[in-house]
């Protein structure tokens, strides 16, 4: 694939991000991108939390199976962004104090990282976006509770909207090749953004995500064309753009203050401004539950 730096004058784009995104786009169509298996843990987490007569104890044994999962799972419940007094030494005495909601989450969290973002030639690009993916879920979260919608489901679907640029870059030295990882940052990401929702669609079939999590994956740039749940989708917009603003970083220009209290999506979901304040103030709070998902 040839790096050129020449630019095409109608799109912007550099011939570089067109071969890149071409090659991308490719591999998505005919089913040849290599996208890894949901944990089998996971999967039954992510089953037990959406069935009624799920307890503490059931969850806790699914995740007792699997010892790297077990022992994430109580090193983030431990940690500032939610340890109590007493540290917590055995997973059904997380469970019991953070509530199944919660340990579900960090379940979650700790097992789509452990697939997802683990290539080391991307490794700093990977770590931004984790950072940025937990966040969205946090603040995901946070306005579906505002709106008192589906708090349940919000976190997994602000912390995979991005899931499809994940799954790109942890496969990019299969698409590029060794010699080539020194391609310039700014084309890499320029492809990856163009794809990263069809790549994000494909990753969420394969996983048999909840349909309001597969939504908000493809449909988070534009959530009036959601079929089923465009108010969630919109949540994960908004909440995209507070962590881009909240937590600015190399992956996306963040939005100015004014552009995001400009966001079509604030009316949509009767957001207030005093409402979009009280999210904006808990940054700290966004920032120390990121932290201790690291």
């Amino acid at each position: 694939m040839p790096w050129s730096e020449a630019t095409d004058e109608r799109s912007g784009m550099t011939t570089a991000t067109n071969d890149l995104s071409r090659v991308f786009a490719r591999q998505i169509a005919t089913g040849k991108m290599e996208l890894p298996p949901l944990p089998a843990t996971a999967s039954e987490v992510l089953s037990l939390c959406q069935q009624e007569a799920t307890d503490a104890a059931k969850l806790s044994a699914v995740i007792h199976r699997d010892q790297t999962l077990a022992s994430n799972v109580l090193r983030v419940a431990n940690s500032a962004a939610h340890a109590g007094q007493v540290p917590c030494s055995a997973l059904q005495q997380a469970v019991s104090r953070l509530g199944m909601q919660l340990v579900t989450e960090i379940a979650m969290a700790v097992a789509v990282r452990g697939r997802m973002f683990v290539n080391p030639d991307c490794a700093e690009l990977l770590g931004s976006l984790w950072r940025h993916s937990v966040l969205a879920g946090f603040f995901t979260k946070e306005i579906a509770r505002l709106r008192r919608r589906n708090v349940e489901i919000a976190f997994l679907c602000g912390l995979l909207h991005d899931v499809g640029k994940a799954a790109l870059l942890n496969g990019v030295d299969r698409v590029l090749g060794r010699e080539r990882m020194t391609a310039p940052v700014e084309e890499l990401m320029a492809a990856v953004r163009e794809q990263h929702v069809p790549a994000g669609a494909l990753l969420a079939a394969q996983w048999q995500l909840p349909d309001q999590v597969a939504e908000a994956i493809a449909w988070h740039h534009e959530p009036t064309l959601a079929p089923r749940f465009p108010d969630m989708a919109r949540m994960v917009r908004l909440a995209d753009r507070i962590a881009h603003f909240t937590a600015p970083g190399t992956l996306e220009a963040p939005p100015s203050e004014a552009e995001l209290r400009a966001d079509e999506s604030l009316v949509a979901l009767n957001v207030y401004p005093d409402q979009l304040d009280a999210l904006l103030a808990m940054k700290d709070r966004a920032l120390q539950v990121t932290e201790g998902m690291a």
